[in-house]
């Protein structure tokens, strides 16, 4: 009779602790839904340490309801308590859901997944605003995979994640997110020439044509879709298609600077085309300058459009200046070194008269940090030279030595 009493005791004992064990879980419950955090906080550490309880799914559910209230607190007091509480949060509903065989807790389970996520977004779109791009990319597709577990395909989400992981630099995810994106055939025609942007990243460009033309069968009037199309043939090298979309493009928004910029490109890169013909390329040349002009007209500070025009001025004068001494190659006569001398004073004419106002005006609208700052720089020290502005390559060449060291230490 000792003996079964004693075996009575041990399991009263067991069954105490428990008991014991399960408290903590439960007062874990009541102090959440009284807004105790730190005292649920307290219980759940418990509760989830006890053999008894960490293979219960309601503890883990309870422990991630307390890790996202810790995360969407507006006291720093409980935010605190946790570090990365919405990724532990995640972690313990999922466990709740392989340990809830009965489905005894399935309401509570989807009904936390549908609060996660809804927290998930919130953390994104704050890191988003503050530029947090690495930390908006991974809230964001973590919203979305938490409302895909329970049935629901958020598109727009998935949009953002990949939209915060090109910004964040992340591309090969970005595509991924923009591209599983498409086959849910979102509405939004930026996924289509971001599509196409990261293909061109890769020199994908039968992959980024593929992209392009679906954004335009889908949204034919959409300008930014039009100016994607040019860019893509314009970096594969097909000028011809890239006039054609810009054209168009222009007829429809003559107001658009971009579009005329984009233009003068076109044009400027089959000015130097050798497959053209020099009376095609010749054309393509004065075009070019005509849009570069019209894209600084509407926008004043346009740097790319002015620098640009600038350099393809000085481009003009290297090769009237190329001429000149290829003329004197075929010897020194008197008619040669005539029309030489008179290349040679036209190329400086173009350089001083057409090319330094622009490459000055540049210069003014480029930040001393800007990593094309010394490409600007650089052309105008040897449009000085070339041109004997004696003064204005001092000043320059001051510039350039606080700025990048004497031009002599760089010439050695």
């Amino acid at each position: 009779m000792k003996k079964i009493a004693v075996l009575a005791i041990l399991c009263l004992f067991a069954v105490d602790m428990v008991n014991a064990q399960k408290r903590e879980v439960n007062r874990a419950n009541r102090h959440l839904n009284r807004g105790n955090i730190e005292k649920a906080y307290e219980h759940i550490q418990n509760a989830i340490k006890d053999d008894s309880t960490k293979e219960e799914a309601e503890t883990w559910v309870i422990y991630g309801k307390i890790m996202i209230e810790i995360s969407i607190s507006e006291d720093p007091n409980f935010n605190q308590l946790a570090e990365q509480p919405l990724d532990k949060a995640l972690e313990a509903i999922n466990k709740a859901e392989e340990l809830d065989e009965d489905k005894s807790q399935i309401l509570e389970i989807q009904q936390a997944r549908l609060i996660l996520s809804e927290a998930f977004f919130n953390e994104g779109a704050e890191a988003y605003n503050e530029s947090r791009f690495e930390e908006a990319t991974d809230y964001f597709y973590n919203s979305y995979k938490v409302s895909e577990s329970f049935g629901s395909i958020d598109t727009a989400t998935l949009y953002n994640a990949g939209l915060a992981a090109e910004i964040a630099g992340r591309y090969d995810e970005a595509y991924d997110m923009y591209e599983e994106v498409a086959e849910y055939d979102y509405d939004q025609p930026f996924l289509y020439s971001s599509l196409a942007g990261l293909s061109l990243r890769n020199e994908n460009f039968e992959e980024a044509e593929v992209w392009v033309k679906k954004g335009r069968d889908k949204y034919p009037e959409n300008l930014d879709l039009i100016f994607a199309e040019a860019n893509v043939y314009l970096t594969s090298g097909n000028i011809p298609e890239a006039r054609r979309v810009l054209e168009l493009a222009i007829e429809r928004d003559p107001e658009n600077a971009n579009l005329h910029y984009a233009f003068a490109v076109n044009y400027d890169q089959m000015s130097k085309d050798t497959l053209f013909s020099q009376e095609e390329r010749d054309f393509a040349f004065d075009e070019a300058i005509k849009a570069y002009e019209k894209a600084i007209e509407l926008k004043t500070d346009y740097f790319d459009a002015i620098y640009n025009l600038g350099a393809l001025y000085f481009n003009e004068g290297i090769q009237l200046f190329v001429k000149a001494d290829n003329i004197l190659r075929e010897g020194y006569t008197q008619e040669n070194l005539k029309r030489s001398a008179e290349l040679e004073e036209k190329s400086k004419e173009i350089w001083r008269e057409k090319a330094q106002p622009y490459l000055e005006e540049a210069l003014t609208l480029i930040d001393e940090e800007d990593e094309n700052y010394e490409i600007v720089l650089r052309s105008l020290r040897e449009l000085y030279m070339r041109t004997g502005q004696k003064e204005k390559l001092e000043e320059t060449n001051q510039i350039w030595n606080e700025k990048f060291g004497s031009p002599e230490e760089e010439e050695e």
